[in-house]
């Protein structure tokens, strides 16, 4: 690979999300080693995403790039990038998440040169209506047809997209999606948590990491630990992450009469610390890649009970170190977290067991020495065709 390279990067938020994480560990990393970076996103971003960019990554916040369909916005973004392209002529253009993957690889043959990355962090035609799914399908297939290669955050995204014939086996990489390794693997409990286990005298703490949006069903999760919680007053739910969900939960929590028992964070910066001092960690999302959360509390050494997802059994092992409910089934999770209350044996089994766990191809030196040896793959690869050799990284 050259030594300096042209790297756009498109994202369609910057906030403080896994993919988005993702994205600037990539971004900063590239920068580190030399190459002229670009980050383009739409206006949804955060301080505290571009207050810890690399100052050499060269940030384009493109106002059109909008989550939600927007005919007007779409085709001003598609038109936006292909400018963009245009102008700074990249060798790479690396796309990440739904909206900014189909903008970002439709504008590509406005530079014809450059080799398309596509991150697979989600898929968005899985749960969704008919009419919704069939639409996304075409328009990923459309875009598959610009796509050099494509890097799926775990086995289960990486064979969804097979069986909607989006890329090949030859082009599909799974590289996990990095992160601070050793920073969850040692993190001591968070101080306000450990003051709520002394107040609360045989407290066991279950946690929830995620931003607080609809898509996490942080509502669904309420509704089915409730009856668990007004049974057990030692269980303390809390959540951690911030969005625009907040307040619907806080109202649905008080009407429900556990508001003694659950606790929002807000948006921490010492997540590992909050994971640390949890006894159990539960995660209720039904359409995700594989969350950077999950494979958090799995490193921290925690028992996790989940809603299943494509690849969740690489970090979690059904009644090994958690338990998966299946399909989606949040029940099932309520009952997981059930029996990992009453059985404290148990819990101490499955935190054995998600220590024992080996995840360090999490690490995101090794994520961003991956992504450099499939963008070498490619570059001077005939783009008509993906290279032949199977590379040494999946």
């Amino acid at each position: 690979m050259p030594s300096k390279l042209r790297i756009v990067h498109v994202i369609t938020r910057f906030v403080n999300g896994g993919a988005d994480e993702n994205t600037l560990l990539t971004c900063n990393h590239q920068a580190e080693a030399g190459h002229e970076v670009w980050l383009v996103h739409g206006r949804e971003r955060t301080a505290r995403m571009t207050g810890m960019l690399d100052p050499r990554v060269k940030s384009v916040e493109l106002g059109t790039l909008v989550r939600d369909i927007s005919p007007l916005d779409d085709l001003r973004a598609l038109f936006g990038l292909a400018a963009l392209y245009r102008r700074v002529r990249p060798d790479i253009v690396h796309t990440h998440t739904s909206k900014a993957g189909i903008l970002g690889r439709l504008a590509a043959p406005a530079w014809l040169p450059a080799r398309v990355i596509h991150g697979v962090h989600i898929l968005p035609f899985t749960n969704e209506p008919f009419l919704k799914r069939s639409i996304y399908l075409l328009l990923e297939k459309l875009a598959a047809l610009r796509t050099h290669a494509f890097i799926d955050v775990s086995e289960g995204m990486r064979d969804l997209c097979l069986a909607h014939s989006l890329g090949t086996e030859s082009n599909h990489f799974v590289i996990r999606s990095g992160m601070e390794v050793s920073r969850f693997r040692e993190a001591a409990p968070a101080g306000d948590l450990a003051g709520l286990r002394e107040d609360r005298d045989g407290a066991v703490i279950a946690g929830y990491v995620a931003v607080l949006e609809r898509r996490k069903r942080h509502r669904e999760l309420i509704g089915a630990m409730a009856p668990l919680l007004r049974a057990h007053r030692q269980l303390v739910l809390v959540f951690a992450g911030d969005g625009p969900e907040r307040p619907a939960l806080e109202q649905l929590v008080e009407r429900e009469g556990i508001g003694g028992q659950v606790r929002f964070l807000g948006f921490r910066e010492d997540v590992d610390r909050v994971v640390a001092a949890c006894d159990i960690c539960v995660f209720a999302s039904e359409r995700e890649g594989l969350p950077r959360s999950v494979v958090q509390y799995v490193i921290g050494g925690k028992p996790v009970v989940a809603a299943s997802l494509p690849g969740i059994e690489r970090v979690v092992v059904h009644e090994r170190n958690g338990f998966i409910s299946p399909d989606g089934d949040l029940g099932g999770v309520a009952d997981g977290v059930k029996r990992l209350l009453l059985d404290a044996s148990l819990r101490q089994r499955f935190a054995a067991g998600s220590a024992a766990m080996d995840l360090s191809e999490w690490d995101a030196r090794s994520m961003t020495d991956r992504i450099a040896d499939v963008y070498s793959l490619y570059l001077g690869a005939d783009t008509a065709s993906a290279p032949e050799a199977e590379p040494q990284i999946r």
